[in-house]
């Protein structure tokens, strides 16, 4: 079998077993794929390889081996001077130590991948290592920071003209904006970013910023200094709250529509109107004990005690 051949048979044997979550044969053919570029010296081709190798081992949980080969691949993608696969391997090194909480190699190899991008004039890939870091400052509790690298990624995705990542961003900013205690700022990002992933037909993402919609203005309800505003800041959320109570039961998404439930029964508590409540704290009641939630039915049976 010629090289050509047999690369080309581990390819479709790599697609083929990810396809089958097969994370074993998938491992071994990228082994091999690796094995037979560096034969040839062909360095960037064994980078790239390294490169699925190490995600296939991380989506196995090998954490260790997931890190040591993107380090392979990273030193080879140097050695073959492809700035490219090397800018990629570094970004994709620094979300997979992001979620294992190594935050400052995470930061590092972020930030080297937007250096490397914005000498290569990558435009998108700039936006996505932004986006990334801007996640490890949400991790860290810094807030500030994160609304700023966010608030490019957004900007970025604007230019680009790339609606899916820009309903991505727009929720990742809003939520900065919300930890840094800048609530309208927030309320017109979630907004924008709900006509988005429905423009997109993405309704779970729409219901779940629909969610966040109605918590934030049922918060500035319970804190509004004067009636008028409470009032329409609870009207507010009851309408964000039905409409993604809508697309949960859509979804079969019970543990949402059920959250939903309990939050629309609060702010008719809030509101007064205990008949309403009941129908819907009682409601999610159902469906948590159906769910055998018992912290959720905890909070649900705390609000039906004020309508006694």
């Amino acid at each position: 079998m010629s090289d050509l051949n047999e690369q080309t048979q581990l390819l479709r044997q790599v697609r083929l077993a990810l396809q089958n979550n097969d994370t074993f044969t998938a491992i071994q053919s990228l082994a091999e794929l690796v094995r037979l570029a560096e034969l040839r010296e062909d360095y960037g081709a064994a980078a790239r390889h390294l490169g699925n190798l190490a995600l296939t081992y991380y989506r196995a949980r090998d954490v260790v081996k997931s890190v040591e080969s993107f380090a392979r691949g990273i030193a080879l993608a140097r050695k073959d001077g492809d700035r490219a696969t090397e800018n990629g391997l570094l970004g994709n090194l620094g979300n997979v130590l992001r979620e294992l909480g190594h935050y400052d190699e995470a930061t590092k190899c972020l930030n080297e991948a937007l250096f490397i991008a914005q000498s290569l004039g990558d435009l998108r890939g700039r936006g996505m290592w932004l986006a990334n870091l801007g996640l490890v400052y949400d991790d860290l509790k810094w807030p500030e920071q994160a609304v700023e690298l966010h608030e490019e990624a957004v900007e970025i995705a604007r230019q680009l003209y790339d609606r899916t990542n820009l309903a991505s961003r727009l929720g990742n900013l809003g939520n900065s904006l919300l930890a840094a205690n800048q609530t309208e700022e927030a309320l017109e990002v979630f907004a924008e970013a709900v006509d988005l992933f429905q423009q997109l037909g993405r309704r779970q993402e729409a219901a779940l910023r629909l969610g966040i919609l109605g918590n934030i203005h049922a918060m500035l309800g319970r804190a509004a200094a004067d009636r008028a505003a409470a009032l329409n800041h609870f009207a507010s959320a009851l309408e964000r709250y039905q409409a993604s109570a809508l697309l949960a039961r859509q979804l079969w998404d019970y543990a949402s529509e059920a959250e939903l439930l309990k939050s629309m029964g609060h702010v008719l508590l809030d509101l007064g109107q205990m008949g309403e409540a009941r129908q819907y704290l009682q409601a999610a009641e159902r469906i948590f004990t159906q769910m055998n939630d018992q912290k959720r039915l905890a909070e649900v049976h705390t609000l039906l005690r004020r309508l006694s």
